[in-house]
């Protein structure tokens, strides 16, 4: 049994989101053609990873659709951001939860988002709670972990911040394993990468990026004797 075996549904506590899009939605407008190309750029770099859109700031209906439109995942980390996502059409199966409040747990469950990412089992029961009145269950199974690279390491440089990471999710995936006889299948790459033309300074683009990430799984799953997982991305295509 995984840890999210165990959590029910509670899709029947989540109230309706894309009413209130319009309340948490703000202004602005990215710049279309200069998003949809970058979009493109990292999409076409990552061809073997998921890519999923992480924003600065926060969503705009705007954003949400290019991002839909250019078949990118969208992460969200409110229960506003959600309901500007879903408001834009967005297939709630291409939505990662990143929750930080019960509220965006319980939403991101009743609407039936395609991961959450939990930062603590402490969050588990927020997920499960007691609500079992519907009379559909969801089931839920740990498929995978997330990583971050670390940000204070700005000496190492971006090869050995991510090799790090990389190195140490798979050796605690293969701890899993070898724990209790579950091989996890996703590798979820945090620190949304921002795009060196968004933010300048020396973050990897988009290409050079693709190959340090397949060169530190070839490795990391080479020394570990594990499967190669799927790989999913968070970017930052906007300031």
């Amino acid at each position: 049994m995984t840890l999210l075996d165990i959590l029910p549904s509670i899709g029947d506590a989540a109230p309706p989101l894309c009413a209130g899009a319009g309340r948490h939605a703000p202004d602005g407008l990215a710049d279309e053609a200069d998003f949809r190309e970058r979009a493109r750029r990292w999409r076409k770099a990552l061809r073997g990873a998921r890519v999923v859109y992480f924003g600065r700031s926060p969503l705009t209906a705007e954003v949400a659709r290019f991002v839909r439109e250019q078949g990118l995942g969208i992460g969200v980390r409110s229960d506003g951001e959600l309901a500007v996502a879903l408001a834009a059409g967005t297939d709630p199966a291409r939505i990662v939860a990143h929750p930080g409040s019960p509220e965006l747990l319980r939403d991101a469950v009743g609407v039936g988002v395609g991961r959450i990412v939990l930062d603590s089992p402490i969050e588990a029961p927020h997920v499960a709670g007691p609500a079992r009145r519907g009379p559909a269950r969801t089931t839920f199974d740990l498929v995978g972990l997330h990583c971050r690279p670390d940000p204070s390491a700005t000496r190492a440089g971006a090869a050995a911040r991510y090799d790090e990471a990389i190195r140490r999710t798979i050796a605690a995936m293969a701890d899993v394993r070898a724990r209790h006889d579950i091989i996890l299948t996703e590798l979820h790459l945090g620190g949304d990468q921002a795009d060196p033309y968004v933010v300048g300074g020396s973050e990897p683009g988009a290409d050079e990026l693709a190959a340090i990430i397949e060169d530190a799984l070839d490795e990391a799953c080479a020394a570990e004797h594990f499967p190669r997982p799927v790989v999913a991305v968070g970017v930052t295509l906007t300031a």
